[in-house]
């Protein structure tokens, strides 16, 4: 056991000053009490929150920065930005996989990020050829999470059709492809490896309804009924204008209307975007107790649209943030970006907190609580027994922090956050960033930068 000294503790049940963090053998906290800084193993030097669930990503897509902003001739959407990810797609090796995925990972517990949930569809090699070992490159993120000390729930993604119909597969699409029998296979050989991991965790992720017919989605929740699954389950959905004119021509209805009428929706589901809804689908939504995955850096580089948080929140709803395309890899800009699209689009001030709550802080500690919950965990708004031990330590003495506590300093670290304002991330009770630097900083860098050299 070790135990941890924080003067100031966000908890589940409200902030607390002079606490003891007790945590086992497995970075699980076994206990908050009142202590001082004489009695513990490790005497933590300022603010110490739960670090941010990031409940989508995919992580190779951050070696595509720079490489999409190139104006075509035609208009440039989702659509266009799709064919460069392709190209990428076709120059990863398992190597380069496990090398831009510890680097982006890196990157993301720099951000605030200590748990992150990969939405993994890059399974095979170039033209759908299988690798020996079926989960060759889902063995390569897991390898890249474990260098980088984050926390990990992969989902691997059931992608199986090009659109609705079960339109053909193009060439570049091919590296993603499972059947319904190999998949499941997949994630019997993921459940096993996960028994041995402290870190590692796994779920569900059918890609969309373009990319999975109707009979492998009721085929999917057979089988995992049968497994007795209780795990999350992810899915994109209506994140496109087209993506929700198609699914009307094809099924007659919306994708989140399809959806929570014809499959066992619950608490473990996360749909991802959700951008194009009505209110009565965010009724329906609430009424199924989904989470809603926001990505608001990468909606607004595709040009996606705006989620219409403000009345999700009036709503009840659940909701957590992801980096998606890891352009943005940083959990404050994500928070900040999701509150001033709401503004802009109503035209008003701090829309997503509740009158008299202060709304940087209800932004973090609503998109932690949703973001536990999407990955089928008891939602919390702080620390809480029985959590992994991933800690945030907010430098007080930073300038902007000086005068300010509690709510406050997370309202300033969310609106005007500076790297120099995290001093220090841990996970399960291991010290991974300090004083902004990672702790394999240097190998996982030299390997991405032989990537770049190949």
């Amino acid at each position: 056991m070790k135990t941890f000294f924080a003067p100031s503790l966000l908890t589940d049940q409200g902030w607390r000053s002079a606490s003891v963090i007790s945590v086992d053998a497995d970075g699980i906290i076994i206990s908050i009490s009142q202590g001082t800084a004489e009695d513990c193993d490790v005497g933590l030097q300022g603010v110490v929150i739960p670090g941010m669930v990031n409940l989508h990503s995919h992580a190779f897509q951050r070696s595509l920065v720079g490489k999409t902003g190139l104006r075509g001739k035609g208009d440039d959407s989702f659509w266009s930005w799709r064919q460069a990810m392709y190209q990428q797609v076709a120059q990863l090796s398992p190597e380069a996989i496990e090398a831009v995925s510890a680097y982006c990972y890196m990157e993301l517990l720099k951000g605030g990020y200590t748990t992150v949930a990969e939405f993994h569809y890059l399974h095979h090699q170039k033209g759908g050829v299988h690798y020996a070992n079926p989960a060759e490159t889902s063995m390569r993120i897991l390898a890249a999470a474990e260098t980088a000390g984050i926390s990990m729930t992969l989902l691997p993604v059931l992608y199986s059709w090009a659109g609705f119909g079960q339109e053909p597969l193009t060439e570049k699409q091919l590296p993603f492809r499972h059947d319904l029998n190999s998949y499941m296979q997949l994630l019997s050989q993921l459940d096993q490896y996960s028994k041995h991991s402290k870190l590692f965790d796994w779920g569900v992720a059918p890609h969309s309804l373009r990319a999975v017919s109707e009979s492998q989605l009721l085929e999917l929740m057979e089988g995992l009924a049968q497994l007795d699954f209780n795990g999350p389950i992810h899915i994109h959905i209506a994140e496109q204008q087209q993506e929700v004119k198609d699914c009307v021509d094809y099924y007659g209805t919306s994708p989140v209307r399809w959806l929570l009428d014809n499959l066992p929706v619950n608490e473990r589901w996360c749909l991802i975007h959700a951008t194009h809804v009505d209110t009565q689908e965010l009724k329906m939504m609430r009424a199924a107790n989904v989470v809603a995955g926001l990505c608001p850096t990468t909606e607004a580089d595709l040009g996606d649209g705006i989620f219409p948080a403000s009345q999700w929140q009036q709503l009840g709803g659940a909701w957590g943030i992801g980096s998606d395309s890891n352009l943005c890899v940083n959990a404050t800009e994500e928070l900040r970006w999701l509150e001033y699209g709401q503004r802009l689009r109503d035209q008003q001030r701090n829309l997503l907190a509740t009158p008299g709550q202060i709304v940087g802080a209800e932004l973090y500690k609503n998109a932690l609580s949703g973001g536990v919950q999407a990955l089928a965990k008891p939602p919390a708004r702080g620390f809480a027994i029985g959590q992994r031990a991933d800690m945030l330590v907010l430098n007080q003495q930073h300038t902007l922090l000086l005068d300010k506590e509690n709510d406050q300093i997370l309202d300033a670290w969310v609106f005007a956050g500076v790297q120099e304002m995290l001093s220090q991330v841990w996970v399960g009770g291991r010290c991974v960033v300090e004083a902004g630097e990672h702790i394999n900083a240097d190998r996982i860098e030299a390997d991405w930068r032989q990537l770049l050299k190949s």
